[in-house]
């Protein structure tokens, strides 16, 4: 269904959220248009686009902010509803990006697991609770993928690495996130720690020859050059802004040797794949 390793290049997934915040990209939100309505109706649309594109796999963010005790359950509740709607049309390897917040993952992975009726890419594992999500995903009886996070930290990278083995994942289903920003936002840090992990796995380093990814689309519509009309003129229009951010930022991250690419508009992933790849990794 998949095929990571660390000498494949030039894979590219596209993500959508579950929730529609309001700090949700405006261009993005004219992009999908009436497809938002409904996180079904949006992921229906993103597939289409994704196939278009021959994505390798659609990442489904459920980026939720955890709730209060009382309106977990329900919350729990939709959001398995949603994946099973979603995994009753999916026809492209999925995968599941949770919150970021390590507590909240687990119950959130809980609550998905018994939907799940084949192997998928789970999304981020931290060392606040890759025990829990490991042992959840096993419990589910497909052997699924990791994408392992760490904070820039090439040794807390290798770390985690090795502690999941040891909870017995199979080498060859870990995927490494060195966390990394932007362009303007700290992608100097992430750059190089990709350089370094490179460097290591050539250098005959096990505990790092995995695939190296990057959540491009993410980290550039946190930036507020791609999401505000507050600048001069001299900047240009958000749109094509916004995803040139995108594009710079993802571009730059392949150069320094990622492997995978997770991106939020459309357009900026047909780029990457017709034009700026060719130029950057042959």
């Amino acid at each position: 269904m998949f095929e990571f390793n660390s000498k494949v290049k030039n894979i590219f997934g596209l993500e959508i959220p579950v929730e529609i915040t309001e700090n949700y990209s405006c261009v993005l939100k004219d992009y999908w248009g009436d497809a938002l309505a409904s996180p079904v109706k949006l992921f229906d649309a993103a597939q289409k686009k994704a196939l278009e594109l021959e994505c390798s796999f659609l990442s489904l963010y459920f980026n939720s902010i955890e709730p209060q005790d009382t309106d977990k359950q329900a919350l729990l509740n939709k959001y398995k509803k949603i994946l099973g709607e979603i995994l009753a049309i999916c026809k492209i390897p999925l995968m599941i990006k949770l919150s970021a917040n390590a507590n909240w993952d687990v119950e959130i992975l809980q609550a998905l697991t018994g939907v799940l009726d084949r192997e998928v890419i789970i999304s981020p594992v931290q060392a606040l609770n890759y025990k829990e999500i490991i042992r959840l995903a096993r419990g589910s009886g497909f052997n699924h993928y990791f994408v392992m996070r760490t904070p820039i930290d090439i040794n807390l990278t290798k770390e985690l690495n090795i502690l999941s083995i040891d909870e017995g994942v199979e080498k060859n289903r870990i995927l490494i996130d060195p966390d990394m920003g932007c362009i303007g936002y700290g992608i100097d840090y992430g750059y190089s720690i990709i350089e370094r992990i490179c460097l290591a796995r050539k250098g005959g380093d096990s505990m790092l020859d995995m695939p190296i990814i990057v959540y491009a689309g993410e980290e550039s519509y946190r930036a507020k050059e791609s999401k505000s009309c507050d600048f001069l003129p001299s900047w240009g229009d958000l749109e094509p802004r916004a995803k040139m951010w995108e594009i710079s930022t993802a571009a730059s991250l392949v150069a320094a040797g990622a492997n995978a690419v997770v991106c939020w508009h459309p357009q900026v992933v047909k780029v990457l794949k017709k034009e700026l790849c060719e130029v950057v990794c042959h």
